[in-house]
């Protein structure tokens, strides 16, 4: 299974910011990738205010450490909208995965699981629905799905690549019924389908 690091230990100042910025590097002008999608635009204004953010709340003061968390969850979702772009791109080529910034840290064989016995579908803001699965073993990404109608034939999902199980669709009608799943993509197509869950938005 390919695995990305897309900088989870944003507590680590050194290891953050040098990894989204070797990223960002690698990914510009990079010839593999001629569309990298808006984050890493955006990436301009987080990264010095990321730096600020994890200098400051070194110093346990309260609300800097809130400042901190509110800018790691926003390069994690950037980070985590350049892995889907790479993973799209790549499709599993290693050589095209290290020139992207992104490192292979793990390879594993073996095939995926036939399902996904559980998914986890939460609200939270208003038109927020948070979708969580186990990270299932043989997969190398996920496409997580929303219909504005039951299953059927001829169904129209809405889909966002991701390289984890999670992820939280924003934007969606409130009072309004949705069907959501998550499947797990394999190497040579291989995939696995979570259960459909269905949610009224708040």
């Amino acid at each position: 299974m390919t695995v990305f690091t897309i900088g989870s230990s944003l507590n680590d100042k050194d290891s953050a910011l040098t990894f989204i910025k070797r990223v960002i590097e690698k990914m510009k002008s990079n010839p593999s990738f001629p569309n990298p999608p808006a984050a890493m635009a955006e990436f301009k204004k987080v990264l010095p205010e990321l730096d600020v953010a994890l200098v400051n709340a070194k110093s346990r003061d309260k609300q800097w450490i809130a400042i901190k968390n509110n800018k790691k969850t926003i390069a994690l979702t950037l980070l985590e909208e350049v892995a889907a772009y790479v993973i799209s791109v790549s499709k599993g080529d290693r050589a095209l995965i290290f020139s992207s910034g992104f490192e292979v840290i793990d390879e594993q064989s073996g095939p995926i699981n036939p399902s996904i016995k559980t998914l986890e579908v939460a609200l939270g803001a208003p038109g927020e629905a948070i979708l969580r699965i186990k990270n299932q073993k043989g997969a190398i990404s996920y496409v997580h799905q929303y219909s504005t109608e039951a299953p059927g034939p001829n169904t129209v999902w809405h889909s966002v690549g991701s390289t984890i199980g999670n992820h939280t669709f924003t934007g969606l009608s409130s009072d309004k019924r949705y069907w959501f799943r998550v499947i797990a993509v394999a190497r040579k197509g291989k995939q696995a389908y979570s259960p459909v869950i269905s949610r009224s938005i708040q």
